[in-house]
């Protein structure tokens, strides 16, 4: 009883706490995307230069993840500040002796990983309800589509996300749940780092090619793999580009609305 009790207290104080957040600052685009998505927007009052939407929205901007502004930061007098692990451990502390709260969130590295993170920055920023609609909404398209797939013939997939050096998606990673959700194999699993060579790449022969669109390398690296005419991908004209903002961002819709993209490559 004496532990249910503690518990009860816990809990108890989280909920006031998220109730009287009403000051949130964000070091990441994906968490400024969730907090979009989650109905949080109007508590937004700092964010990075490259969350594009809350700058165009007109949202403070306190420089980037791994480049904090501590002193932009206090200025603004958050209630909370939510980052992820790339901001330095130096910085965390900065804000956190200026007695700011400061969450350190995971990267997600599988679907159902990003949808937990999703509820618990609204349970952090108190915008529950929307999130809980949020994530059944992206479950709901991620079974469907997981289903469908199973009546694939199996497939190996070349998904880069990066060039010069060419990178691909590896195991343990959310965006290799692209590939899986879809009966498909990765063509890079059991590599231990993302870089492969182009030889490497054709040795492997993959049947789709999906190259995110990131820095606007996306359609050079087009050509380049199309200029390969002997790779199956090629001859079967599936050398695509997908959307960096939904694949290389991880929020449920954005998973959600690249995983379609990835079953529409794969079967049609």
């Amino acid at each position: 009883m004496k532990y249910k009790f503690v518990l009860l207290l816990l809990l108890a104080g989280f909920s006031v706490f998220a109730q009287d957040v009403k000051r949130v600052i964000s070091l990441a685009p994906s968490i400024t995307e969730n907090i979009y998505l989650v109905g949080g927007k109007d508590k937004l009052f700092g964010c990075t230069s490259y969350c594009v939407q809350a700058v165009s929205d007109g949202i403070e901007e306190i420089g980037s993840t791994v480049d904090v502004n501590v002193e932009k930061i206090f200025a603004l007098q958050p209630d909370l500040v939510l980052t992820m692990k790339l901001t330095k451990a130096q910085d965390i502390a900065a804000l956190e002796k200026l007695g700011i709260r400061v969450e350190v969130l995971e990267t997600p590295r599988t679907f159902d990983e990003i949808c937990k993170q999703t509820q618990q920055i609204a349970e952090l920023i108190g915008c529950e309800d929307q999130s809980t609609e949020v994530v059944a909404k992206a479950r709901k398209t991620v079974s469907e589509i997981q289903e469908k797939s199973k009546q694939l013939p199996p497939s190996k997939i070349f998904f880069q996300i990066g060039a010069n050096p060419v990178f691909s998606v590896l195991d343990n990673t959310y965006m290799n749940d692209f590939i899986l959700l879809c009966n498909a194999t990765n063509i890079a699993s059991g590599l231990t780092h993302g870089t492969l060579t182009r030889e490497s790449v054709l040795l492997k022969n993959p049947d789709v090619i999906i190259i995110a669109e990131m820095g606007g390398f996306g359609n050079e690296e087009q050509k380049v793999w199309n200029s390969y005419e002997g790779m199956e991908a090629v001859k079967n004209n599936k050398v695509f580009l997908i959307s960096s903002e939904t694949s290389c961002s991880p929020t449920p819709a954005n998973f959600a609305s690249a995983l379609t993209d990835v079953f529409r490559f794969i079967s049609e």
